[in-house]
């Protein structure tokens, strides 16, 4: 089963979102929740904004932009599901008043509906990127720099054999896990190139990209966002800097 990693709790970005923003204002991503009832998504960030959509209260989201009007609490542009956790994934201004970041270095919600098929697909295409076993890869991506393979008994029956192996590339790292019976990629982490997880999860791509791909996130500690899928043994983390991806890390633990 996924465990949970227990993070140093970081409330720097709990004042990011209401600091003084001027007229408009980048800010990191922050991880939210939306409160009130009924709450109006808008296709600007002004009263006078189209509606195109509207919360009913309690979903998470990601604030990516703000602008300060004339209103008293500025404008936030978000990125959530509409409904929460089934509808398509949204893009648009809400009204900053119901806006109210995260506790950071917590876990919230479960992966299912529509945010659970994301997750499968960007497993899925991350797997035909990289393959399903350590030969797969190589064929794909070359000789890697290092192979590392070690066998262990299984968790379940000793004598049933479990084949590790871990190759890294500039940049990459991956792992692989291999039984008489199955066999699959459990570990991407990429620090520098150009790989590409799932459609769009790449270093330099903007939090906006990665959003739109994965959906809210369920983890922000932070920098750092995290997604689960569905039974939580798949997990990915992505750091960002400077308003674009800085790390990939995704992993998978075996039953």
């Amino acid at each position: 089963m996924f465990t949970r990693r227990k993070f140093i709790v970081c409330l720097a970005a709990l004042g990011v979102l209401f600091a003084a923003a001027g007229a408009s204002a980048e800010v990191d991503p922050v991880f939210v929740r939306i409160t009130g009832s009924s709450v109006n998504i808008r296709d600007e960030g002004s009263r006078s904004g189209r509606v195109i959509g509207r919360f009913s209260g309690g979903e998470t989201a990601v604030v990516l932009r703000e602008e300060q009007g004339a209103d008293t609490f500025p404008w936030s542009l978000v990125i959530s599901r509409v409904p929460l956790p089934d509808g398509p994934v949204v893009e648009g201004w809400v009204y900053g008043q119901y806006v109210e970041p995260l506790p950071q270095g917590e876990w919230f919600g479960n992966t299912c509906g529509a945010q659970s098929l994301a997750f499968d697909a960007f497993f899925l295409a991350t797997t035909e990127t990289f393959g399903r076993t350590a030969e797969e890869a190589v064929r794909k991506l070359g000789k890697p720099l290092s192979r590392n393979d070690r066998e262990v008994p299984g968790r379940h029956d000793p004598s049933y054999k479990v084949t590790f192996t871990e190759l890294s590339y500039p940049g990459l790292e991956l792992s692989y896990f291999s039984t008489k019976d199955n066999r699959s990629l459990i570990g991407a982490r990429v620090t520098q190139g150009d790989y590409v997880l799932g459609k769009a999860v790449r270093l330099d791509a903007s939090p906006r990209q990665v959003f739109l791909e994965l959906g809210p996130p369920r983890f922000q500690n932070g920098t750092v966002f995290g997604w689960t899928d569905e039974a939580e043994y798949a997990s990915l983390e992505v750091t960002f800097s400077g308003g674009k991806v800085l790390l990939v890390d995704f992993s998978v633990e075996p039953d």
